[in-house]
């Protein structure tokens, strides 16, 4: 479908591609995006995952926790990773029903760098993002519009370039009458607090600090297995609570940015917790149930400042993997004994395939040239706000002349 013939249709079905910190594989989700008489409405329609190759994976993890990668290396990942995401969304598309055609595709790609701190750079002040998966070749697989690359633009005005999806999620899940907590746990932890809104407050998002990347990369070295299941080896550990305020120290905790990724608390991080706790005597379950502690730690920390001004707030809503890891859950509700922590998906939406969701949604504003909010409180009321995305159009054919 063309991109005249998209800009004139009222209703639009956007499948939206995510590939996390975790780097587990590629979750797509199809979503109807409906314009009413009262606003936007959106609707699941179907989802799916596409676990990467070890190889692949390899790949991905390699180019995001080592310190050094050739460009080439880059330019090679990021053409693969575009024919993987290609192939998957033909594919998926493929099975659904002709009622759910889709319009155009959202892809965020593979984040391989994220570097929040502002530095100084041949003389310039720079900060950036680098999401890698080639939009030209998931049109070309596909056949389909794609929008991508929805950091630049916030990182153009100044910003961060992350949290990213605070205006999407906003739409999907902001209440009228209740005051809700969002806390989305990845490979790295953020949470998204949407005051009532009948309520004066402001909505707020930031990154928390690790989520599951500590956890898997302690279990890989430990145990020899992808991920800690449930929770269940850390829970047979005791956490080291010296051993968390020392980590606590690490620059992410003195409040300079308000996001960050694997380069914090990606491979370094857990060499340090092993080190260290090797030093204290700690057990290869205690090493693991420190790592749980200090996500837990980093997203209550988050949260009670919150609780404690906003007495509508009586629920923590969990997205992401962590929601599965029962013992990361128990350990929230010891420092959050405030609120019910229940699953994301009480509000209607599956919580593993969320972040996808949110980038349809997003791919379908910047179809519409909508600026999405970056920047929250009174005085981002009047700021420039970006429109996020950059459009990719697919192969045509030339006609004879």
């Amino acid at each position: 479908m063309s991109l005249s013939r998209i800009l004139t249709k009222k209703n639009l079905t956007i499948l939206g591609l995510n590939s996390g910190t975790s780097a587990d594989g590629l979750d797509m989700a199809a979503v109807r995006v409906v314009q009413g008489p009262s606003g936007r409405s959106f609707k699941l329609l179907r989802t799916s995952t596409k676990p990467y190759p070890a190889v692949l994976r390899r790949l991905i993890l390699g180019a995001v926790d080592g310190e050094t990668m050739k460009l080439e290396e880059v330019v090679y990942l990021d053409n693969i990773l575009g024919r993987f995401y290609g192939s998957a969304a033909r594919d998926f598309m493929a099975k659904l029903p002709a009622r759910m055609a889709i319009d155009a595709i959202a892809s965020h790609g593979q984040t391989i760098r994220h570097v929040p701190d502002e530095a100084r750079y041949a003389g310039y002040k720079v900060r950036g993002s680098l999401q890698v998966g080639s939009a030209d070749f998931i049109a070309a697989a596909t056949g389909k519009i794609v929008v991508s690359d929805f950091r630049q633009a916030d990182i153009a005005l100044g910003n961060e370039g992350a949290p990213i999806t605070v205006a999407a999620m906003e739409e999907l899940f902001r209440n009228r009458d209740e005051s809700r907590l969002i806390v989305n746990i990845g490979g790295i932890s953020n949470y998204f607090y949407f005051p009532a809104f009948r309520s004066r407050r402001h909505v707020r998002a930031a990154d928390c600090g690790p989520g599951n990347s500590l956890s898997d990369i302690l279990t890989q070295r430990l145990f020899g297995q992808k991920y800690d299941r449930f929770g269940r080896r850390a829970r047979q550990g005791e956490p080291s609570v010296r051993l968390v305020s020392q980590l606590r120290k690490s620059p992410f905790y003195r409040g300079q940015t308000t996001s960050t990724g694997r380069e914090s608390f990606g491979q370094s991080m857990a060499s340090r917790i092993v080190d260290r706790g090797r030093g204290f005597g700690l057990s290869d379950h205690d090493l693991l149930a420190t790592a749980i502690e200090l996500t837990a730690v980093s997203i209550a920390d988050r949260a009670k400042p919150l609780v404690r001004r906003d007495k509508m707030l009586s629920k923590l809503y969990l997205t992401g993997g962590g929601k599965h890891n029962i013992f990361l859950i128990d350990r929230l509700s010891h420092y959050l004994s405030d609120l019910e922590i229940v699953p994301v998906d009480k509000l209607g939406i599956d919580g593993d395939y969320v972040e996808a969701v949110a980038y349809a949604v997003m791919g379908e504003a910047c179809l519409r040239s909508r600026a999405f909010r970056t920047s929250f409180g009174k005085a981002a009321d009047n700021s420039r706000q970006p429109v996020s995305g950059k459009i990719t159009q697919p192969p045509g054919y030339m006609k004879k002349r």
